[in-house]
């Protein structure tokens, strides 16, 4: 059971043998770090005139560091008209 002191928080077990131990936290260490830069890319297929990507493609993509961070499809009546594959990476 958890309780908060002026020391920090605590934490109170059982050993095998039936005995409390405390078990104390682990401290934290932040270190200042650059704030990342994002490069983004999409790719838009029209379903009707092409093949979505296939796995070659996205292979190829990721070999550049592209990571597939989402797909939008967006429907036409019946049909999906367009597809939207949205790509991250870091920026180079």
């Amino acid at each position: 059971m958890p309780y908060l002191t002026p020391g920090g928080l605590h934490h109170y077990s059982q050993d095998l043998d039936g005995r409390q131990s405390i078990t104390l936290p682990l401290p934290m260490v932040y270190e200042a770090a650059e704030q990342p830069k994002w490069e983004y890319r999409t790719v838009t297929i029209d379903p009707r005139e092409e093949a979505p990507l296939d796995d070659a493609r996205l292979n190829e993509l990721g070999a550049e560091g592209w990571l597939l961070a989402g797909i939008a499809q967006f429907p036409g009546g019946e049909r999906v008209t367009r597809i939207i594959y949205c790509f991250v990476r870091y920026a180079q």
